[in-house]
């Protein structure tokens, strides 16, 4: 692999030579050369087939090669190149000894994988023997360990024992990414701690930044002496010295970085430490993902869970999926709200045992469920022995009336079958009082800060109530006029009079489902 060393303020810096290299005095370049004789974006180096050749970029002072001035020229082991005031060495790094130099290096990750036979043909820059050795026995390991967790804290943990198993270092960070790419501290562990506390994060933006926004894995041998960094006041004011920082890469996309070093010592890692951790990155980072999906898919399940106690099986469906359709949490709909109250119920149970009525309460909230289910309506709650639900939300449902009122017919239906069973073991038939009111009301989660509930409120809610406990008898479908005046086409109804009910300012017309006249074939869903 071919290097420019070059020195600056009397620090040696070392950069990977790779086509598309830009240098230059501006501080957006790989290469920053800050001399005003030097042209903000000076020269590029370029890729050819067997090597690579620097391009002048029309700068002011030019460049040379070897003491000639070229506009576009090949570059080898040993060449010299002056740009502005500077002069760079081209040299092998599979010839140079690591040292304590305080050169900054970045690998790039196409390189990597290039070099690792990850990714297409393998470079021309291929790591010793024993380096790749090394990194595949990690692979090894990790594809071992990090594959077979499954949550996503266990996941950092394995990480950070790989990273402190194969590599010297004194701290390590696991940052992620947000939706938003906001970085957040997900594990940080350290060799030693001073005085039991936990350490700062030294992790400076600036690096962040530049692993992230580049896609390179970056080894620093003293980032105090770097100007790359002159800008970072986070590198000074925690020190940082050595130090490595590798992008979590999924899919083209830097989901987070695992950042280590060691704040004490200068030159404590070589570039065969920093593939290492590059390598463990790119697993690390598959494994990330993986444990996040089952998050997700374990907390839509939860969701469904949730759902299921509420809505039939078609409205949950429809909700999932449109899970990006922006609604407000509470709004105004057009519904119909279905009570049901078994009649007698406390002196039926007084003297039952409290499992049987338990029992007898699950049975008939069964048959309720089933039937509010089956007509996409939304069973509300269980109040004592009364079941409440509502139909036209949470998704819109033109014909909610008509779908009410089928679910109230479907549960005397089903009552009827249950009480020819009770008969036949001896016990009283069940009696029920329903009622339905049609109109506007509030429905979304509502509630207080430590627990809502998805309910509906308003006036509708109210009269559907009253008619249920004041007018309907047992056995009786009662009817608001405005849900009469939706499904009179479809039922056959009875006015039951003008009735005042408590809140109202005028009486409301109130009827019958003449239930008797409805044959088998007409009251099942269409």
């Amino acid at each position: 692999m071919l290097e420019l060393v070059y020195e600056d303020g009397g620090v040696t810096h070392r950069v990977p030579v790779r086509s598309g290299l830009m240098l230059g005095r501006s501080s957006d370049n790989d290469v920053v050369l800050r001399d005003f004789s030097v042209s903000r974006h000076h020269a590029r180096i370029e890729g050819e087939e067997g090597g690579f050749r620097i391009v002048d970029l029309d700068s002011t002072n030019g460049v040379k090669v070897n003491d000639e001035f070229v506009t576009s020229s090949p570059i080898r082991v040993g060449d010299q190149l002056a740009i502005g005031s500077f002069l760079l060495r081209v040299e092998d790094a599979a010839q140079r000894t690591e040292g304590l130099s305080s050169a900054t290096y970045f690998r790039p990750l196409k390189e990597f994988n290039q070099d690792y036979g990850l990714e297409g043909e393998q470079s021309g820059a291929v790591r010793s023997l024993g380096d790749r050795e090394r990194v595949f026995e990690v692979l090894a390991q990790v594809a071992k360990t990090l594959l077979q967790v499954e949550e996503l804290h266990p996941v950092l943990e394995k990480v950070m024992d790989l990273v402190f198993e194969h590599l010297k270092v004194d701290r390590g960070f696991i940052m992620l990414y947000d939706e938003e790419g906001t970085p957040h501290l997900e594990l940080w562990r350290a060799r030693e701690l001073e005085d039991g506390g936990e350490p700062e994060v030294p992790l400076s933006r600036t690096i962040l930044d530049m692993v992230s926004r580049q896609k390179v894995a970056l080894l620093t041998h003293d980032a105090q002496a770097d100007q790359r960094f002159d800008a970072g006041q986070s590198i000074r004011i925690h020190q940082i010295r050595s130090a490595m920082c590798a992008p979590l890469w999924h899919r083209n996309e830097v989901i987070g970085v695992i950042y280590v070093d060691s704040p004490l010592h200068v030159g404590s890692f070589s570039t065969a430490d920093l593939d290492l951790l590059t390598a463990l990155a790119n697993y690390a980072a598959v494994a990330i993902e993986q444990a996040r999906l089952r998050e997700r898919i374990q907390k839509a399940q939860r969701m469904r869970n949730r759902l299921e106690r509420y809505h039939s099986p078609a409205v949950i469906e429809a909700v999932l999926s449109v899970p990006e359709q922006e609604t407000p949490q509470v709004m105004q709909r057009e519904t119909s709200i279905f009570f049901a109250d078994i009649v007698g119920f406390t002196s039926r149970c007084e003297s039952l045992p409290p499992e049987e009525v338990a029992a007898f309460l699950n049975q008939f909230f069964s048959l309720a469920a089933e039937a509010v289910f089956e007509y996409g309506g939304t069973l509300d709650k269980f109040i004592g022995d009364a079941v409440m639900a509502f139909f036209g939300a949470p998704l819109p449902q033109p014909d909610h009336a008509e779908r009410a009122v089928r679910c109230a017919v479907t549960l005397r239906r089903s009552l009827a079958q249950w009480n020819r069973q009770r008969a036949l073991e001896g016990l009283e038939p069940v009696e029920v009082r329903m009622a339905i009111h049609s109109g506007p009301v509030v429905v979304g989660d509502i509630g207080s800060e430590t627990r809502v509930d998805y309910t509906v409120l308003g006036n509708t809610v109210n009269v559907a109530a009253r008619l249920e406990e004041f007018v309907a008898k047992p056995g009786f479908i009662v009817l608001g006029e405005t849900t009469q005046a939706e499904v009179a086409h479809l039922f056959p109804t009875e006015h039951l009079g003008n009735v005042q009910l408590k809140g109202l300012s005028r009486k409301i017309a109130a009827y019958r489902v003449k239930v008797e006249e409805i044959s088998s074939g007409e009251w099942a869903r269409p």
